[in-house]
């Protein structure tokens, strides 16, 4: 399944401030998702990914979570809302738990859409999509595997 995160950052922000790699965050779901098949149903999973203050001027034109399938093109999509008062705060260790935590959230609403699509097996979707997003944090912190508990 083809995956893309379509990134809206209101123009309140400079150039790099955000803490976090979404380009990178992108290309290591992509890869992992590129082989896997879940129905004919879906041929691409689209992530919204929206950054604005909420209590400013930008605030009003991002007011709704969106999960949406396209039958046409065979597109599934969900956006998740972010506020830069409460993230341009944050370390890049807690955006790494906070971001891919939400992008899972998001996902997890597509169970509310009111047409779905028939062939498309959504829980075998979100236990890849949890399993990715393990691996995915623990690159990110340096590890390869979660290691066994001693007794």
């Amino acid at each position: 399944m083809d995956f893309a995160l379509k990134c809206i950052i209101t123009n309140e922000f400079k150039e790099g401030a955000l803490k976090f790699d979404l380009n990178e965050f992108e290309s290591f779901i992509s890869e992992k998702l590129i082989e896997k098949n879940y129905g004919s149903a879906v041929v691409k999973y689209f992530w919204g990914f929206e950054l604005y203050k909420f209590d400013g001027g930008f605030a009003k034109f991002f007011y709704n979570d969106i999960e949406s399938w396209r039958y046409s093109t065979k597109f599934l999509i969900t956006n998740s809302h972010f506020d830069w008062n409460i993230v341009s705060k944050l370390t890049e260790q807690e955006l790494i738990e906070l971001i891919p935590n939400e992008f899972i959230n998001s996902i997890k609403r597509i169970p509310n859409l009111k047409r779905k699509p028939k062939n498309f097996d959504f829980i075998l979707f979100i236990k890849d999509v949890e399993n990715i997003i393990l691996e995915y944090k623990l690159k990110k912190r340096g590890l390869t595997c979660l290691q066994p508990q001693q007794n």
